[in-house]
C-alpha cells in the first residue's frame, strides 16, 4: 500500500513539474464596449461608487477600472488587457469629430494594451476614425491598435488620414511583445460579415480573413518565432441549440447546451480556428455572444465576453517550452458589487459636464441627466419569437411619427428598421427613463457636428409601389432586417406565391388603391440609411419589384440628401432631426402621472398589435 502512495505521489509530481517550471500569463479581456462608459442599464440605477444596491446596471469604466487594477495586481508582470473592437458607438459618448479623443484615451489610461478595429468604428467613415485616433494620441495614448487585413486606397482621399496611421504606424498588421520570457504575436482581423455591414469604410478594403490570418500567423510562428499567436478578431460566432437574450446579449440557457466541442458553436471564427491551426487563442467579437468558457477547435482556444462590459474574461495561462500546458478560465461579472474606481469615475463626469452637455445636448435643451419618462414595463428590443413580437419597435415607430407630423410638415407611413435598434428600455429599479437611456436605442448615424443620429428624410411613392415594398418586406427572414411601420396595417395571406401575398394595406382606417392607375403619392418617412435601400429594391429583388422614390411633385429622388426633412423653417438652411431626438420630443407630450410628475410610456405597448395581419381574403 506504502509503495502505490508513493507510485502515486511520483506520478502527480512528474506531472506538476511541467506547471511548476511554466511561466503565468494572464490575459484580460473584452469585447463591443460600444462606448458603454457610464454603465449598461437604466441610468437612473448606475452609481458606481456606491456597492450592493441591487442594480441590474452593469458595467461601465469606473467599476471595470477597479477590477483591472485588482486583476493586474496578482500578475503584474505577466497581465496583458485585450479588446476585441468595436469600442465605439452606442452611447453619448460617441466620438463624433471634432472631440477629444476621450475614449481611447481613457482605455490606455486604464492599461489596456491592445485592440483591433470593429465594424462600428468606420460609422462616420475612415477619416473621423482617424481624427479620433490623433486625438487620443494628443490627449494620453491610446492601446495599440492591430488591423492585419484592412487596406486603405492609396488613391482616394476619403481614407487619406486612415491612411496615415499605416503609414506612421499608429496602426500595425501585427505586433510582437515579450512577457516573462514568453514571445506572443498578435494579429487583428475584421471578420467577413463585419465588413459587409461596414459600408461606411469605403474605400478602405478588407482583405480575405483567413487568408490574411493564416499567412500572418504562419509568418509569426516559423519566421518571428512566437510561442503564441493571440488573434483579436471582429468575426464571432453563435451557440447552436436554444439560447435566450440578456439585455440585448445572446447566451445559452445553460451550460449543459453549450459545451466544448463542435456541437456547441459554429460562425466565423469557428471557421477561423479550424482553417487556421497556428493561431492559439482567439479573442472573438462582434456577434455578442456570451462564451462561458473557452471553445476549442483543433489546438485553438476560442472566448468571447458579450458586450457592454457585462464580463471581464480572464485567462491564466500556464506556459513551458512555448506551449500552454494548462489554464483556468473564467468570465468576471462587472456589476454592483464591484466599488468604481473615484479617479475614472471623475473623469468621466468632467467630460459628460464639458462635452457631451455643453458642445452636443444644450443647443437640444437638452441635459444628459434629464429623466424623459417613467415605464411601468419592460419594453424589450428582442423576443425569442422575433422583433415583430417585441414591445419596444412599434412604440418607437408611432414616436417617430409623431415627431414628424408634429413638428416636420406630416407623414403617411413611417418606416424603422430593427437592425438600427440597440436597445431595450428597461424599467429598472425606479422606472425612470433618462435621456441617454433613449439615446442608446437608437444611437447609430451621424447628422450632423452637432448631431448624432441617422437624419429623417421624406420621399413619395404611388399606392402599387407601396403595395411592392411591403410584399419586400414580407421576405425579409433575419431579426436585423424586420421593419416596423406606422400608420399603415397590411393585410396578407402568407399561402400566396412570393410577392403576390398582400392584399389589402389601410392608412387610417381607410384601404389604400394600389392599382398601377392610381397616380396619388403617399409619404413615406424613414432615417437616410434605410431609404437608401428603397431605391435599391429592383437590383434586391433581381427585377421584378420597382420602387422609384420620389418628391412631392413626382421628380425621381437620386440623393436621399436632398429629401432631408426642416424641423425649424423659422431658421436658415435644413435643420435634421434624427430618430432618437423624435422619440425624445414625442415622451415630452405624453400625459404625467404619478409623484414623479413624468410622462407615462402608455401600457398599449406592453403586447402592442404587429402592423402586419397575418389573415385570408
Amino acid at each position: 500500500m506504502k509503495t502505490f502512495k508513493l507510485f502515486i505521489l511520483a506520478i502527480f509530481l512528474f506531472a506538476s513539474t511541467g506547471i511548476l517550471n511554466a511561466q503565468k500569463i494572464t490575459i484580460l479581456h473584452t469585447n463591443d464596449i460600444h462606448s458603454k462608459i457610464n454603465g449598461d442599464g437604466p441610468q437612473a440605477d448606475y452609481t458606481p461608487l456606491v456597492v450592493n444596491n441591487g442594480s441590474i446596471v452593469l458595467g461601465g469604466f469606473a467599476r471595470l477600472s477597479t477590477l483591472l487594477k485588482q486583476e493586474k495586481a496578482k500578475n503584474p508582470n505577466g497581465t496583458l488587457i485585450l479588446d476585441a473592437g468595436d469600442f465605439f458607438m452606442g452611447s453619448l459618448f460617441n466620438p463624433v469629430a471634432p472631440r477629444p479623443g476621450f475614449q481611447l484615451a481613457l482605455m490606455k489610461k486604464m492599461g489596456f494594451d491592445f485592440t483591433t478595429i470593429g465594424n462600428h468604428e468606420f460609422d462616420y467613415g475612415p477619416n473621423p476614425l482617424a481624427e479620433a485616433i490623433i486625438a487620443a494620441k494628443k490627449n494620453g495614448g491610446l492601446p495599440q491598435i492591430i488591423a492585419s487585413n484592412l487596406l486603405p486606397d492609396p488613391n482616394s482621399s476619403r481614407d487619406d488620414k486612415f491612411e496615415e496611421l499605416f503609414l506612421n504606424e499608429t496602426i500595425l498588421p501585427y505586433k510582437i511583445v515579450t512577457i516573462k520570457g514568453v514571445k506572443i504575436g498578435f494579429i487583428g482581423i475584421l471578420g467577413k460579415n463585419a465588413a459587409e455591414v461596414a459600408p461606411n469604410k469605403a474605400p478602405v478594403v478588407a482583405e480575405n480573413q483567413i487568408k490574411t490570418a493564416r499567412n500572418m500567423a504562419r509568418m509569426l510562428k516559423k519566421e518571428k518565432h512566437v510561442d503564441l499567436v493571440i488573434c483579436l478578431s471582429h468575426s464571432g460566432e453563435y451557440p447552436k441549440g436554444k439560447f435566450r437574450y440578456i439585455h440585448g446579449l445572446i447566451a445559452p440557457v445553460s451550460t449543459k447546451e453549450h459545451p466544448d466541442g463542435e456541437k456547441g458553436l459554429y460562425g466565423e471564427d469557428i471557421k477561423l480556428a479550424k482553417k487556421v491551426k497556428d493561431i492559439d487563442i482567439i479573442i472573438s467579437a462582434h456577434t455578442h455572444v456570451v462564451v462561458p468558457k473557452p471553445f476549442k477547435v483543433g489546438n485553438t482556444l476560442v472566448v468571447q465576453t458579450g458586450a457592454y462590459l457585462h464580463n471581464l474574461g480572464k485567462f491564466d495561462l500556464n506556459i513551458k517550452d512555448g506551449k500552454i500546458v494548462s489554464y483556468d478560465y473564467k468570465l468576471i461579472p462587472i456589476d454592483d458589487k464591484i466599488k468604481g474606481d473615484p479617479e475614472i469615475n471623475t473623469a468621466v463626469n468632467n467630460y459628460i459636464e464639458d462635452v457631451i452637455n455643453k458642445k452636443i445636448l444644450k443647443p437640444l435643451d437638452l441635459v444628459y441627466s434629464d429623466s424623459v419618462a417613467k415605464t411601468l414595463f419592460n419594453l424589450p428590443k428582442h423576443s425569442i419569437k422575433g422583433y415583430q413580437y417585441t414591445d419596444l419597435g412599434p412604440f418607437l415607430t408611432d414616436a417617430i411619427r409623431n415627431y414628424v407630423n408634429e413638428y416636420g410638415g406630416g407623414t403617411d407611413v413611417e418606416l424603422l428598421a430593427s437592425g438600427v435598434i440597440r436597445y431595450s428600455i428597461l424599467k429598472g429599479k425606479t422606472g425612470i427613463v433618462s435621456l441617454p437611456d433613449v439615446f442608446r436605442v437608437l444611437p447609430l448615424g451621424w447628422g450632423n457636428d452637432s448631431l448624432m443620429g441617422y437624419p429623417l428624410a421624406r420621399i413619395y411613392i404611388t399606392g402599387h409601389e407601396l403595395k411592392n415594398l411591403m410584399e419586400v418586406l414580407l421576405l425579409s427572414k433575419g431579426d436585423d432586417s424586420y421593419v416596423f411601420a406606422s400608420g399603415i396595417k397590411v393585410y396578407y395571406n402568407p399561402k400566396k406565391l412570393m410577392l403576390t401575398k398582400v392584399y389589402k394595406i389601410t392608412l387610417n382606417g381607410k384601404p389604400v388603391d394600389f392599382s398601377k392607375k392610381n397616380p396619388k403619392l403617399y409619404s413615406l418617412t424613414a432615417d437616410t440609411y434605410l431609404l437608401g435601400f428603397i431605391g435599391r429594391v429592383k437590383k434586391l429583388s433581381f427585377g421584378l419589384v420597382s420602387v422609384v422614390p420620389k418628391f412631392k411633385n413626382g421628380q425621381p429622388v437620386h440623393n436621399m440628401k436632398n429629401a432631408l426633412i426642416d424641423f425649424d423653417k423659422s431658421k436658415e438652411g435644413i435643420q435634421i432631426g434624427t430618430e432618437w431626438l423624435g422619440v425624445i420630443k414625442y415622451i415630452q407630450h405624453l400625459k404625467a402621472s404619478g409623484q414623479s410628475n413624468l410622462p407615462e410610456i402608455p401600457l398599449k405597448y406592453k403586447n402592442p398589435v404587429s402592423n402586419r395581419i397575418p389573415g385570408h381574403k
